[in-house]
């Protein structure tokens, strides 16, 4: 995709997508576990059906409504909305559509975010400071070997 003579990045090679697929991936013990209960719920009688129904849209919307409110107040509010629609999705298909498609874009916003300058600049100086913390150490290492050391906070001046 191309945006105003940049080209956007991948969401598809992000670490969130990539963590993302690891947690709809139908092989993790938590994914099978909630596909046996909806197995279960779906093959039981009517009273079963309509009671864990029931119960996943109140569980849903004491998630979503606590997450409305946390917006206001302190607390992770998109957390627990996100959580309610979550749940949800188990049992009705536009919950689960909206959570794809929340997915999908949040992949995409975090594989922009990571490329906006703001972001570069502060991993540049988080990485900065790491690289001026191993360059002073092996120019210790190196003074201490008798060697010329060429930058190092040991041999700087003042202003340097």
């Amino acid at each position: 995709m191309n945006t105003g003579g940049r080209v956007a990045p991948d969401p598809a090679d992000s670490a969130l997508a990539d963590e993302l697929r690891r947690g709809q991936d139908r092989s993790h013990p938590v994914r099978q576990r909630i596909e046996r209960f909806q197995e279960w719920s779906h093959r039981g009688t009517r009273w079963r059906r309509m009671t864990v129904r029931g119960s996943i849209t109140l569980i849903g919307l004491l998630l979503f409504v606590a997450g409305v409110a946390m917006l206001v107040l302190p607390g992770p509010g998109w957390v627990f909305i996100f959580l309610g629609i979550g749940v949800w999705s188990m049992e009705f298909d536009w919950a689960h559509r909206l959570n794809q498609w929340a997915l999908r874009h949040l992949s995409l916003w975090w594989a922009r975010l990571r490329e906006t300058p703001v972001v570069q600049w502060w991993h540049w100086c988080v990485s900065g400071a790491r690289a001026r913390v191993l360059q002073n150490e092996a120019g210790a290492q190196r003074q201490a070997q008798g060697r010329p050391v060429r930058f190092s906070a040991r041999n700087a001046g003042p202003g340097q």
